[in-house]
Formats: structure tokens, C-alpha cells, sequence
């Protein structure tokens, strides 16, 4: 049995869901793929997938095999990639969580970011949430703010500050806060944190220490995209990630207020499980996200914390 083979199938089963899917993707015949899903389980003595009329699902046998496959594989391929050619320097697929915000914000450059490296296919996947690295068949995510502990590397990619926001039409009809006491006699759009359930605190600068302060919300939601729409409804103000609003402050549309009270903002951290040799695919990205956070902190005149 080609072991290599036989672990790059149940990846993509698990990445993709189906064994179908897995097959075709892999370029396997028909009926191929089950062959060799069927040889590797009965190699291993264990069933790695239930299946069902509709989809697989791993199981915990699987969810093991899994985790030390993708380690196998990802050093197997940065092996490769260090005895091979400068054009096979880095290959093969890397699958990323990223926020929303910051997969719209970097998705202009990835396009040249592809084009230097041939070999590499990537698989972006857009959520607000904490990474899944079995179930979701990820290689990394990136995350904002404090990071559980999950077990996995966390590389610090650099703060993203606030900014409290709102249309320049209701800043006309409800006044400027100047202070952040101001903000209790404005209408203001909040968040609610999907884990807590709890509604999230602004953060600001007030005689050199940090502060929280928690709007009165009588519009609150729990994605930063819908808050957004209610902004440019002129429905009030709103602290929200720079990397989301950075345009809109650019071309006018939206208005940053209270500046010199701005807190540092979270830190984005790189994730990803940890390996005894980090593989290429995974270096080059992480080095592409620091080269992007500069850009942007530089081209958008945002102070380094």
C-alpha cells in the first residue's frame, strides 16, 4: 500500500467532505478512491470514517490518524521543497481561516502573492470565530484579541487598532463627541460577543490608561458587516476594526471621532499546530501577512503600538 497516497486521500475526505469529492479532486477513478480508503482501514485495523447516504464523518480513530497524517504530510512536503528546484520551493495546498475584514483586506494581493509562488494553492475560508484545526482540515487562522489556549503556536502579527465611527450626516445632526463621556448622549451601535453572549466593551486611552466603555445599544449585533449597513444608515456611532472601515474613512463616507483617545487594539496572532519543522507553505504566508500588516499600518497612517 502506498502509505503517502492513501493519507493525502482521507486529508482531502476530511477537508472536503465526501469521499466523491476527495476522489475527483485527487484525479482517482472511479470507485478507486473507495479501494484505497477501504485498504488503509483495514491496514490500521480501525474504521476511520461512518459513512452515510449524504456525507462522512470522522471518527475518533480518524480525528488521530488525522492530526498526525497532516504533520506526515506537511514535513514530507517541506522535505521535498528543500531538495528540490527554486520553482518547487514552495507547494502543495494551505487551507486558512481568516476574518472576514481582514480576507477582504488582503485578498487584492493574494493574486501576486500566488504568482510568486506556482507551486502553492490556497483555500481561504472567511469566519469570526475560533479555528477548528481537525474538524475544519485547517493548516492555519488567523484570530484577533486574546487567544485560549488551544494547544497550538500562536506567532503575533501585529495590533489592528479601533476606530469609533459614524457618517459625517449624523455627526451633522447629533454633534461631534469630543470626550468619551460625549458618547452617553449618542445613539450607538453595538456588538455582542458570540461566545459570551455579553455586549462587548469600547476600549480607549484616558490619562494613560486603558478603558472600557459600554455603550447604552438599542441596536446591537453580533457580526461586524451587518453593523456596518446600520452605520451607513446614518444610525449612529460604532467602534469597529480599521482593517473593515479604512476605505470608507479614506473617500469621506465615514468620520473617525475621538482619535486621540484610540486604544492600541487587539493583536492578530497566526495560528497554527505545532510541527518540529515549520513547512515552506506555511513560512511564506506568515512572512506575506507581516509584509501586509506593514503596508497597511504605513499606507494608512496607523501608529505602530
Amino acid at each position: 500500500m502506498d502509505h503517502l497516497r492513501a493519507m493525502r486521500l482521507f486529508l482531502r475526505i476530511a477537508e472536503l467532505g465526501t469521499l466523491t469529492a476527495a476522489s475527483t479532486d485527487l484525479g482517482y477513478a472511479k470507485g478507486a478512491g473507495s479501494a484505497v480508503l477501504a485498504e488503509l482501514e483495514s491496514y490500521l485495523g480501525v474504521q476511520l470514517v461512518e459513512r452515510t447516504t449524504r456525507r462522512l464523518r470522522i471518527t475518533e480513530d480518524g480525528l488521530l490518524y488525522l492530526e498526525r497524517a497532516r504533520r506526515i504530510l506537511a514535513e514530507v512536503e517541506d522535505m521535498e521543497a528543500e531538495i528540490g528546484s527554486a520553482e518547487r520551493a514552495v507547494r502543495g495546498t494551505l487551507r486558512v481561516q481568516l476574518p472576514a475584514g481582514i480576507a477582504r483586506l488582503i485578498a487584492p494581493n493574494l493574486p501576486a502573492f500566488m504568482a510568486e509562488h506556482p507551486g502553492l494553492s490556497l483555500e481561504i475560508l472567511s469566519r469570526n470565530e475560533l479555528p477548528d484545526f481537525v474538524g475544519q482540515g485547517l493548516d492555519a487562522a488567523v484570530y484577533v484579541g486574546e487567544v485560549p489556549d488551544l494547544g497550538v503556536v500562536a506567532r503575533p502579527v501585529g495590533r489592528l487598532p479601533m476606530l469609533t465611527v459614524a457618517t459625517p450626516e449624523y455627526l451633522a445632526r447629533h454633534g461631534t463627541p469630543r470626550r468619551v463621556e460625549d458618547l452617553k448622549t449618542h445613539q450607538c451601535i453595538g456588538f455582542r460577543s458570540p461566545r459570551s453572549g455579553e455586549q462587548m466593551g469600547w476600549r480607549f486611552m484616558v490619562n494613560g490608561q486603558e478603558i472600557s466603555f459600554v455603550p447604552v445599544s438599542r441596536l446591537t449585533f453580533e457580526a461586524a458587516d451587518a453593523a456596518r449597513a446600520a452605520i451607513f444608515g446614518h444610525g449612529g456611532l460604532m467602534q469597529i476594526g480599521s482593517y473593515i472601515v479604512y476605505r470608507q474613512i479614506r473617500n469621506g463616507t465615514l468620520v473617525s471621532v475621538l482619535d486621540e483617545f484610540r486604544a492600541a487594539g487587539g493583536m492578530a496572532h497566526l495560528l497554527h499546530p505545532r510541527h518540529r519543522h515549520k513547512p515552506r507553505k506555511l513560512k511564506v504566508f506568515e512572512d506575506f501577512l507581516l509584509r501586509q500588516n506593514r503596508d497597511f499600518r504605513r499606507r494608512w497612517n496607523i501608529r505602530s503600538e
